[in-house]
């Protein structure tokens, strides 16, 4: 059994501020029919990026799908209550804000889903076996 290398919460903390942050920035700068193009690139690269240095199963993806989420929630919570969204109809008509949260919840799951398959597809090939991929994988062989 390999070992796998855990992450902290201060990691997993930092890069929701990260995603947020460069949400932000990409929502000043980048104008709007390119902001839907721009975004996922952002939290793709964001997510194979923290992957590098821990593991990359189902688990820790949703982990860090929900703690990102959850994180970026709180902060733009924040942001609300603050001067530049006082008003909540403002905040809640702009489209931008509602398109981050599935991104967030989306990217980093699928990407660890792709990477065990991928994992999985190669040590299949290594072994050589008879039995259809799909019975080992729930372990039913």
């Amino acid at each position: 059994m390999r070992k796998v290398k855990k992450t902290s919460n201060i990691r997993i903390l930092w890069y929701s501020v990260l995603v947020w942050a460069f949400s932000y920035i990409v929502a000043l700068i980048v104008a709007i029919p390119w902001f839907y193009l721009v975004l996922p690139l952002i939290v793709y690269s964001t997510t194979i990026y923290y992957f590098k240095k821990t593991e990359v199963t189902l688990a820790a993806g949703l982990k860090a799908a929900v703690f990102w989420f959850m994180a970026i929630v709180s902060i733009n919570l924040l942001e609300i209550f603050g001067p530049y969204y006082a008003d909540f109809k403002l905040y809640f008509s702009d489209f931008r804000n509602w398109f981050l949260y599935p991104l967030i919840l989306l990217i980093p799951v699928i990407y660890t889903i792709v990477s065990e398959n991928r994992r999985f597809l190669k040590r299949k090939r290594a072994k050589k076996t008879d039995i259809p991929h799909i019975l080992v994988r729930f372990g039913l062989h």
